[in-house]
């Protein structure tokens, strides 16, 4: 079985003093996918000065240097893996960025390229700002080839850009909740990667500030019983002392259980 660990909003607003308080006694048991914004635009988070939450200007990655060298050196220390993160994280008035921009194509290609180039990587992973993607931005990221990372992500065929693969995945899906006795709005996370043409999706289960270490075990022993994997996803910023024992306390549980890997993101789809 197959245990990574996402964790969203690496951008210029990032502090490289804070990802390591919060990841150093974990990155030497399991890989970080930092899922990163390339150019962020100011948003209302904590984290990121209130005089930006309502400004447009876009904030390069490279404009903290600091932290572009801490990248670079766990990228080749093994410690971290990039996803790309939306381009600019930006929230619209009528949705998110992948939601609403009017050019998500060119969003993923250039975000892209922009990553890979300054951190001397590659990516094969796309994480919606959100978890929020419409059937264009959806499009987008299937057309670059990425794979997709996400929480909550809907299996609705008319969500979706057609293919012979939509159907057959959604009948997994509901196969799925009727064998686990969800009814259709019961929340539920398919332990299995969805294959399409041009991409794969695997889902997460969310880390968030209330989240109980029960709750993160059940989630794991059911994917364990149905032979699937598992991804836990969380904000390096929201993580307090109970989260951060939460988190631990989860990685010790996987740890015990026999036939269990840590491994990067990238390798669940693998």
């Amino acid at each position: 079985m197959k245990v990574a660990l996402r964790d969203d909003d690496t951008s210029y607003f990032t502090s490289p003093a804070r990802l390591q308080s919060v990841y150093r006694d974990v990155w030497t048991r399991i890989p970080v996918c930092l899922a990163t914004v390339p150019f962020t635009v100011g948003y209302r988070r904590p984290g990121i000065p209130e005089e930006h939450w309502n400004s447009a200007e876009a904030f390069a990655l490279e404009r903290n240097p600091a932290l572009v060298d801490e990248l670079r050196r766990l990228l080749e220390e093994r410690r971290i893996t990039i996803a790309l993160h939306g381009y600019t994280h930006q929230d619209y008035a009528n949705g998110y960025e992948f939601q609403a921009a009017p050019d998500p194509d060119r969003r993923v290609s250039d975000g892209r390229a922009y990553l890979e180039r300054l951190l001397g990587t590659k990516i094969g992973v796309f994480v919606p700002p959100h978890n929020a993607l419409s059937k264009r931005g959806l499009a987008a990221v299937s057309a670059a080839g990425l794979n997709l990372l996400g929480s909550f992500l809907s299996f609705r065929p008319s969500m979706r850009p057609w293919e012979l693969r939509t159907p057959v995945n959604y009948w997994r899906i509901a196969r799925f909740r009727a064998a686990t006795s969800r009814r259709r709005h019961d929340r539920f996370v398919y332990p299995f990667v969805l294959r399409y043409r041009r991409h794969a999706e695997f889902a997460c289960h969310s880390l968030i500030p209330g989240t109980t270490l029960d709750e993160l075990v059940s989630g794991f022993e059911e994917a364990r019983s149905v032979g699937g994997d598992f991804c836990l996803a969380t904000h390096y910023w929201e993580i307090d002392d109970e989260m951060y024992r939460t988190l631990v306390g989860f990685l010790d549980y996987a740890a015990g259980v026999p036939d269990v890997r840590f491994v990067a993101a990238d390798e669940l789809f693998a």
